[in-house]
């Protein structure tokens, strides 16, 4: 079970130290240059993002998984609060893990700095979890009626839970006279009034050392008849109050003729109930927090207070407690229906944007969001989208939660893929697997040309690296013609210079992929080529080398390889080339036999040919005859 303590968060004391670290920027010195020998005088500062800790690895993926989830809501009815409602407490089931995990792992830390920096993250997620709790109940949540005080009292009893724990240890005890064994059980009693536990009260009543006596029969008997508004009760509020006002004006006469006397605490107990406000502050110690006695002056004075009338009850409250805490001023704003200033607090949390991005953009899909500037013109849209922007950008800082901020990014109509462009080039590389999914996202979003620059980069950095078959992978990946010409050439060169064909697995399952350029055509046929030599399918690959031959597209450089490469099947024992094919090679000596390298076999060559010629015409004859 969660139960946060609440009069630790609260009440905690940040001191000086404290506040530097919830605020500590990392100080990173810069190397000395190498280009200007001299000391190094330049400092880089950057403010630490507390989400990049592992401890709240797992509130950033799974919220993602919330955020992501909300954008694709869609409701057959048109109305989609009620699936809201449900992600809004996803979320805050996320808050309350990340809570649980910090309170379990705090006790175990030992006093250091990182023990300060635990204590402030379980600060400051219990302060969020609070405000959107709150949040959901006001703005989220669909109540017939729109009367909200039994939500706001399971609030209160929620995050302010040490009462309710109090009284079930004196209740399980079972023990008459508990109030003569505990010195604060009449502390304990008003708490629970407070936050109106009235079966609580009772109980603890029942084991008082006079709750035999007329007065305390007469006291439980009040509190069990109590009126308590429930919109499933079957009254409307009009049925309700007027009930309600018949017991208040009951009340009212036992105090009048002072029944409850005989003991002060109950006579102040049953005032409390009656709706006397200055009992509420009188007990005031007894609370934690301001919003403790608005529930408390809410139960006993206006029970079926709307959301409207919360802002009145709330202010002269807050007023008289002089509530100024951060989170007093945002709970304020949100009984106030003041949602700009509740955005503009909230990112004063020191959580690095979690708690704004996914608040804000849960009450823009809600409808609740109307913000209008000075001019009046309405700005909620790009409120809501710079704010998610943040956020997004902030986790593109890290190195493993930069796919989370870019799927917030994702859903920025406006600026959002404008800043993933710029970011997803600026991401460090690493490791293939890395840069694969970098260009996946490219690629998703349509940004062909990151896509092609990122490619282009590894596939330099592959060529320098000595691996060409990696290279010649990253072209085909950006899909660039040049490129993928200027890589195919280098594997041809390496031919040319070495004899030997790099990576022939790789160019002998090119398939389609060998279109993205002539070349690449070039070196997957001339791949080919050896290929069906190198199983003895002398036809076919005589076949091939010719129709390299006579298609232009061999390179300069390459021509005395080709004509080369025929001398051994000109040579052979059957005839292989036609007349017609003997006459396409003389016709390329001709123009291309010049080179130097091929020189030394141009006598050799021609004599190949006039052999393989008058072979072809003597058999191409004999065929003509038959």
């Amino acid at each position: 079970m969660f139960y946060p303590c609440a009069n630790i968060f609260l009440k905690i004391k940040v001191k000086k130290s404290y506040i530097i670290i919830l605020q500590r920027y990392k100080l990173i010195l810069d190397t000395q240059s190498q280009f200007a020998p001299c000391d190094a005088k330049v400092h880089f500062l950057r403010p630490e993002v507390i989400l990049f800790s592992p401890l709240l690895r797992k509130l950033v993926n799974e919220s993602n998984g919330v955020f992501l989830s909300v954008q694709n809501l869609k409701s057959l009815s048109g109305d989609i609060r009620p699936e809201l409602l449900k992600h809004s407490k996803q979320y805050r089931s996320i808050l309350r893990a990340c809570v649980e995990n910090l309170q379990e792992i705090l006790p175990k830390e030992p006093l250091s700095e990182e023990k300060i920096v635990l204590e402030n993250f379980l600060t400051i997620f219990y302060q969020v979890e609070c405000v959107w709790h709150l949040t959901e109940i006001l703005y989220v949540d669909i109540v017939p009626g729109d009367v909200i005080l039994p939500q706001v009292l399971d609030w209160i009893s929620f995050h302010f839970p040490s009462r309710e724990l109090l009284a079930a240890k004196v209740l399980s005890q079972k023990t008459v006279g508990a109030d003569l064994e505990n010195s604060n059980y009449w502390e304990i009693v008003m708490g629970c009034a407070f936050h109106g536990k009235l079966n609580l009260v009772s109980r603890l009543l029942a084991l008082h050392s006079k709750a035999d006596h007329s007065a305390f029969i007469t006291a439980d008997d009040i509190i069990r008849t109590m009126p308590v508004y429930n919109v499933y009760g079957g009254y409307s509020v009009n049925e309700f109050l007027m009930q309600w006002k018949h017991w208040q004006m009951d009340l009212c006469s036992n105090l009048e003729t002072n029944c409850f006397v005989i003991d002060s605490n109950l006579e102040t107990l049953m005032k409390l109930l009656a709706g006397d406000e200055s009992v509420l502050w009188e007990y005031s110690m007894y609370t934690e927090a301001w919003y403790e006695l608005l529930a408390a002056k809410l139960f006993y004075s206006a029970p079926c207070c709307k959301q409207p009338e919360l802002s009145r009850y709330a202010n002269s409250v807050a007023e008289r407690w002089q509530a100024n805490r951060h989170l007093d001023r945002v709970i304020l704003a949100l009984m106030e229906n003041d949602l700009y200033q509740v955005i503009k607090e909230i990112q004063y949390m020191s959580d690095n944007g979690w708690f704004a991005a996914h608040l804000m953009d849960l009450l823009y899909k809600c409808g609740k969001l109307n913000i209008l500037s000075k001019d009046k013109s309405n700005v909620t849209a790009q409120l809501h989208e710079s704010v998610i922007l943040e956020y997004g950008s902030t986790l593109m800082g890290h190195r493993s939660l930069w796919q989370c901020g870019a799927s917030y990014l994702v859903h920025c109509p406006i600026q959002g893929l404008a800043r993933l462009e710029i970011l997803l080039q600026s991401l460090p590389t690493g490791t293939e697997a890395r840069i694969n999914k970098i260009i996946d996202i490219a690629r998703d979003n349509n940004m062909p040309h990151v896509v092609t620059s990122i490619c282009k980069i590894q596939g330099m950095k592959s060529i320098k690296q000595g691996r060409l078959g990696n290279a010649l992978t990253w072209a085909l990946k950006a899909h660039d013609g040049n490129f993928t010409t200027y890589i195919a050439d280098e594997f041809l060169k390496h031919y040319a210079e070495h004899g030997e064909l790099e990576c022939r697995d790789l160019l002998e399952n090119l398939g389609s992929c060998m279109l993205a350029s002539d070349r690449l055509t070039f070196l997957g046929k001339y791949c080919e080529f050896h290929q069906m030599y190198g199983i003895g399918e002398f036809r076919e690959a005589a076949s091939l080398l010719v129709s390299l031959l006579v298609s232009n597209l061999t390179p300069k450089y390459f021509w005395s390889i080709l004509l080369t490469d025929a001398i051994p099947l000109l040579e052979a024992e059957d005839v292989i080339f036609s007349s017609n094919d003997c006459y396409e090679l003389l016709r390329c000596a001709e123009a291309h036999g010049d080179d130097a390298k091929f020189q030394d076999k141009i006598s050799i060559f021609r004599l190949g040919v006039a052999r393989n010629l008058a072979r072809a015409l003597s058999l191409e004859g004999c065929l003509v005859e038959h």
